[in-house]
């Protein structure tokens, strides 16, 4: 916060539950000028608005959630000048809008929460985040704070390049928190994997999430949880608004204990202090995600568990994930066909209309283009795109493919480091994953599954790693 007032770029990296919303929240209230803070979830914005109104801070959200009216009156509220922040998507701050609406009205402080995302890692990589290096340049590079629970060093410097951040003081917090245990359960089937899964939701005190990779999973074991009498919600983005609305609400709910099973579409800011486990029915795609998902767990400083559920089968699932990342050479040889047809005629395109023209979805169109306007090769100017100057299609597609198997080679390797996280048998998880994240010692954590053999164990089988990790301790399992 020091940093921030002498106005000073920012990024600070904190675990789960250890203060960021504070870090904007206090400035904001100190600085002439308004706090901008970009968040990746409506929901997020929704519980971050009303705490702030609560606590009679001036505050404003812009979102999809709102009405038409609701956004002009939100609109002009921003025009009068008179709000210290403003909560907003990174979809609706790169949108030309908000920017015209600004107009010149001085921003003070621009929060990037969840900053990760701007690194492209991750199955569900949110384009829009890319754009907004460009919009603080346009805003005149206001003091700038990007906050995330995890970064690894490689992704830190993607923050700061990405953001344009200026010489910024890095604050770099432990990922690891002494309440939480960390275990693996090697399964050797689905079937053996379900049924360890409901032997845990039986004997462990909810509150608890449990994270499938996809939508399929979670309502399978929507369906099973019912089925075994175990209170449970499920959560995932092909759901209508109003159905996750009331699954959110029922779990967050002080009187309700209940298993929340869900897709990484639930999560991000969930502000639960009482969470006592976090399973995980597939193994992530990487260590990053595994730790930003399971460090929901404790909250509150008290015991808390953290279980992935490891069955080798499902590599499958994060293999097919990788083979849908980044752009391939024939998607950018189409956008940038099309984009030259359009610039040819004298005539910048809107991402929409050009994914329609060029059968390339529109996620993969945003990408590219932010990928071409990094590398100088187009420009935006009210959410449209037009080409700079003289670019083959082959210049394009040469400069971006090679970004876009350097990302590939990265997401493998995150990958690596995933399943070395979950086949060991004789280091200690949070070694590794300090280790992983350049987290200081390493020193044995004396509380995982690999540390503390006194508990008792799953019997060992003859697979990767050697052992079944996983305990069917229930020290806690009061329901």
């Amino acid at each position: 916060m020091r940093s921030i007032l002498d106005g000073k770029d920012t990024l600070a990296v904190l675990p789960t539950g250890g203060g960021k919303s504070l870090t904007y929240q206090l400035p904001s209230l100190l600085l002439d000028g308004l706090t901008v803070v970009v968040s990746p979830l409506i929901a997020l914005i929704r519980d971050q608005f009303e705490k702030l109104r609560a606590q009679g801070i001036e505050a404003i959200r812009l979102d999809s959630s709102l009405t038409a009216t609701q956004r002009e009156e939100t609109m002009v509220l921003l025009e009068e000048g008179e709000q210290k922040v403003l909560l907003i998507t990174p979809e609706g701050a790169t949108g030309p809008a908000f920017k015209k609406r600004l107009g010149d009205r001085p921003v003070a402080l621009f929060v990037v929460d969840e900053a990760h995302c701007v690194s492209e890692w991750g199955h569900d990589f949110r384009p829009a985040y890319l754009g907004l290096g460009a919009l603080i340049e346009e805003l005149g590079q206001p003091t700038t704070l990007a906050l995330t629970a995890t970064a690894a060093p490689q992704v830190r410097e993607e923050i700061v390049k990405r953001l344009g951040l200026e010489d910024p003081l890095m604050v770099v917090r432990s990922v690891a928190r002494p309440n939480l245990r960390f275990e693996v359960c090697h399964c050797d089937s689905e079937d053996d994997k379900r049924r360890e899964l409901i032997q845990f939701l039986r004997r462990l005190r909810r509150p608890g999430i449990v994270y499938c990779s996809t939508v399929k999973d979670v309502q399978e074991l929507g369906a099973l949880c019912k089925l075994a009498r175990i209170p449970a919600e499920i959560y995932h983005g092909r759901l209508t608004k109003a159905e996750r609305d009331h699954a959110h609400q029922r779990f967050m709910s002080s009187g309700k204990r209940i298993v929340m099973i869900a897709t990484s579409a639930f999560g991000l800011g969930v502000d639960k202090s009482d969470i006592r486990y976090v399973i995980h029915y597939q193994m992530p795609g990487s260590l990053e995600s595994y730790v930003q998902e399971a460090g929901r767990a404790g909250r509150d400083g008290l015991p808390a568990r953290c279980i992935l559920l490891w069955l080798q089968d499902d590599l499958s699932v994060q293999r097919h994930f990788l083979s849908e990342g980044p752009a391939t050479r024939s998607q950018i040889r189409k956008l940038v066909d099309g984009l030259s047809a359009w610039s040819g005629e004298g005539r910048a395109v809107d991402p929409a209309v050009l994914a329609m023209s060029t059968e390339v979805g529109v996620t993969r169109t945003k990408a590219i283009l932010e990928g071409l306007r990094d590398a100088g090769m187009v420009t935006e100017t009210d959410g449209e795109f037009t080409l700079v100057g003289e670019m083959t299609v082959k210049e394009a597609v040469t400069l971006l493919s090679r970004g876009n198997e350097e990302r590939k080679t990265n997401d493998r390797r995150r990958l690596e480091g995933m399943i070395d996280y979950a086949s060991t048998d004789t280091e200690c998880r949070v070694t590794i994953i300090r280790r992983y994240f350049e987290d200081g010692e390493t020193v044995p954590c004396g509380r995982c599954d690999v540390c503390e053999p006194k508990l008792p164990r799953r019997r060992r089988r003859a697979k990767r790693g050697g052992r079944a990790g996983g305990s069917r301790d229930s020290g806690s399992s009061k329901r």
